[in-house]
């Protein structure tokens, strides 16, 4: 067995060119020294079988570091094969093009929704990145796409908050469509449209919410009682297909037995017109941001069933600046990850719904834009 911690493997089987090993625990940051230690051990030309069946969770470190062994292993010609994923840590295999390890069952394992193979981060200019100029006059313009619509007033009194401390005009407004890279200063963007704006307009992710994560929840209107494999062929009501809420609602219906190459989609833009489309019957199925759903009124909550749900712990908002503001950015790291140290700071958390700001992980970003290059392109 490896060193103590928090993951640890155990030999199951080996005999020749084959070995088989039990993998237990979380596979995360903690888990490099373990997992390095497994790959140093392995011959090349081996066939190995992972065992995944007392693995409670692997995060984006985790699978990252995952994705750097499997490569280096199968530069050496290593036959790599995985079994007895859970179903959150399958849908993150699939996500990020590692699917092609599940062990066959006789059926399709690699469901990757018409992605295609995982590889930078593409952009729309024939590969040529628009390089956003610093602008001429003196007002910053700060763009936020919101997690709810109760966070709005708060988002003003952020603004009010940072153009105090940062002693420049402030412009906000909250973004309703696809954000302009030439006109924005300051953004708040669901993790796709933060990556569009990273590869299309040189955008510096600084921070993202502590404690959150986007994931998604598939609703149903309340007096239906089918269960998802049962809505084939069905239109869904959605905010917007360049979404990471797209995406995973698509993963979860297809791990479901849902063929979600079959089913109609409507994108209306935002999540409150879906779920009016939802409850007035115009489509049978809505994918939605799970904060979202957490923020609904009861009346809204009262007239829809939740059927599924994500927990993939994969991608979260990001506050990115404009290129020519990095100086800048620094300064405003340091405002907003102080805000919980003063009174109001605190009040405009709250207001905002968000516990506090962190720095995003390295492995994070880097497997968000891997997602994010696979499904733009």
């Amino acid at each position: 067995m490896s060193m103590a911690s928090d993951f640890s493997y155990r030999k199951a089987h080996g005999n020749g060119d084959s070995c088989g090993y039990d993998l237990i625990g979380s596979i995360d940051a903690n888990a490099d020294g373990a997992l390095q230690t497994l790959a140093s051990g392995i011959a090349a030309g081996c066939h190995v079988l992972l065992d995944f069946s007392q693995v409670e969770r692997v995060n984006s470190m985790g699978l990252s570091l995952l994705l750097k062994i499997f490569e280096d292993w199968e530069r050496q010609k290593i036959r790599i094969e995985v079994q007895n994923l859970n179903r959150m840590v399958s849908m993150l295999f699939k996500i990020t093009g590692l699917g092609r390890f599940i062990k066959s069952d006789g059926k399709h394992n690699d469901t990757e929704v018409g992605l295609t193979p995982a590889g930078s981060v593409p952009n729309k200019n024939n590969g040529a990145k628009t390089v956003t100029p610093a602008p001429t006059h003196d007002k910053l313009n700060f763009v936020a796409n919101l997690q709810s619509g109760q966070q709005l007033t708060g988002w003003y009194l952020l603004n009010t908050y940072l153009q105090r401390r940062l002693k420049k005009a402030i412009h906000f407004e909250q973004a309703h469509d696809s954000p302009n890279g030439h006109m924005t200063d300051l953004l708040f963007a669901r993790p796709f449209e933060a990556c569009d704006m990273m590869a299309e307009h040189g955008f510096i992710p600084l921070l993202r919410p502590s404690h959150e994560t986007d994931e998604v929840v598939i609703l149903v209107r309340a007096d239906d009682e089918r269960d998802l494999k049962d809505y084939q062929g069905v239109t869904v009501a959605t905010a917007s297909k360049n979404s990471f809420v797209y995406l995973l609602g698509r993963f979860l219906c297809d791990d479901s037995g849902l063929d979600s190459g079959q089913l109609e989609f409507e994108f209306s833009g935002n999540e409150i017109k879906a779920l009016q489309s939802l409850i007035r019957k115009k489509c049978d199925l809505m994918f939605m941001l799970k904060k979202t759903y957490g923020s609904l009124s009861s009346f809204s909550r009262s007239n829809v069933r939740k059927l599924d749900e994500s927990a993939t712990d994969f991608a979260s908002h990001l506050f990115c600046v404009s290129p020519y503001l990095e100086t800048e950015g620094k300064l405003l790291t340091e405002i907003l990850t102080g805000m919980g140290q003063d009174e109001q700071g605190r009040q405009i958390l709250q207001d905002i719904q968000i516990e506090g700001w962190v720095k995003p992980e390295a492995s994070e970003l880097d497997m968000l834009k891997m997602v994010y290059g696979r499904y733009a392109s």
